[in-house]
């Protein structure tokens, strides 16, 4: 698809975009003529990967989304830069490996506050520029949302959840176009980390099923088409085929895997 017939003109706020997919998100929505509002939690990192796109279209917001006053401040910030919001991508979120067992309440609130409330405070504050604009909200989830997988139950849990939300925005507000996309396991930066079951940051190593690249174009495809849902992969699209049709096959697998499909190998 030629991003730049949807692109050119429009102003695109994404969350969690000073690294990773959503830092390769807005490198293409920048290519395609877009202006983009970068965000994340630290100024210093936002600010570093603006300069390194270029500042001509950029804004750099650090705000923690998670919060309602963060996301408040973020959409505050894009209006009084230019106006209007065309499209909302909610890319900020955390992963967890470790059993539901040894779960800490740490580990539980920043999945939760790290990949459901950032999505709805940061939804919530842009409802109403996207309605003037009748722009898009996209939501990033993973096949994890599929169905809960052994190891990273309250990613799952909390990925699961945007589905929710995705489906009653979509009912409730016509005038936008709310998206969902799923994304396999996609390309990490060096330095990326998630948490254990105790809420201890390390770094993994896993083969990726998507470069960033793919993941990124995939998901400005998904919100310039308006595209209600979409699954990213072969393999993906038959995980949700069978899941639909054949659930109990799908318990079964999982239950003999032993947790190895979503399991990874710290790195030091």
């Amino acid at each position: 698809m030629n991003l730049a017939r949807f692109y050119d003109g429009k102003v695109v706020v994404i969350t969690g975009s000073s690294r990773g997919i959503g830092r390769e998100m807005a490198r293409l929505a920048l290519a395609s003529g877009a202006r983009v509002v970068l965000n994340g939690r630290d100024a210093v990192t936002v600010e570093a990967c603006r300069q390194a796109l270029g500042t001509e279209r950029t804004l750099a917001f650090a705000a923690d989304v998670s919060l309602q006053g963060g996301a408040e401040a973020l959409v505050v910030a894009a209006l009084s830069a230019w106006g209007r919001i065309d499209v909302l991508v909610n890319n900020a979120g955390l992963s967890m490996r470790g059993s539901f067992a040894d779960l800490s309440p740490a580990t539980v609130d920043a999945m939760v506050s790290g990949n459901l409330l950032s999505a709805v405070w940061a939804t919530r504050a842009a409802l109403p520029a996207l309605l003037e604009s009748r722009g898009r909200v996209v939501f990033v989830s993973s096949l994890a949302a599929v169905r809960g997988f052994p190891g990273v139950s309250l990613y799952s849990a909390a990925k699961m959840a945007l589905t929710a939300v995705h489906q009653s925005l979509r009912a409730e507000e016509r005038a936008i176009r709310s998206c969902l996309i799923y994304l396999p396991f996609t390309e990490n930066d060096p330095e990326k980390t998630v948490l254990d079951a105790q809420g201890t940051p390390f770094r993994h190593e896993r083969r990726a099923s998507a470069t960033q690249e793919q993941a990124a174009r995939a998901v400005l495809s998904a919100a310039a088409r308006g595209r209600g849902q979409t699954v990213l992969t072969a393999a993906g699209r038959i995980l949700f085929w069978m899941q639909s049709w054949f659930p109990g096959l799908v318990d079964f697998v999982l239950t003999r895997s032993r947790g190895s499909i979503h399991s990874v190998r710290r790195s030091s």
